[in-house]
């Protein structure tokens, strides 16, 4: 019979993953009745153009100096090609792509 203990991290990290695992399991019961998708928000228009303010603090970020001219809006279920309004401070970026 083997006498050694679990290390601490051993037991917390088993324990987190318990945990998460339960999260997940009741997180995925459906307790509401399907929604209706002709009542989802999105924009209805164009986004403003941004001021020239917007678009120097653009260019003189790392990130964002890549994203002039490239951001895309879904406006009324069609793509248009729109700048950021805004200069964010962080970004969240969602990347996918087919081949």
């Amino acid at each position: 019979m083997n006498t050694k203990h679990f290390h601490p991290a051993v037991r917390w990290t088993s324990l987190l993953a318990g945990i998460t695992c339960l999260m997940m399991s009741v997180s995925c019961k459906e307790t509401s009745p399907a929604s209706d998708t002709s009542s989802l928000k999105g924009l209805q228009e164009r986004p403003p153009a941004p001021s020239s303010e917007v678009v120097a603090a653009l260019k003189a970020q790392a990130f964002g100096s890549k994203l002039v001219g490239l951001t895309n809006y879904l406006v009324r279920g069609n793509y248009v090609q729109a700048d950021l309004p805004k200069a964010p401070r962080y970004y969240f970026l969602n990347f996918s792509g087919s081949t």
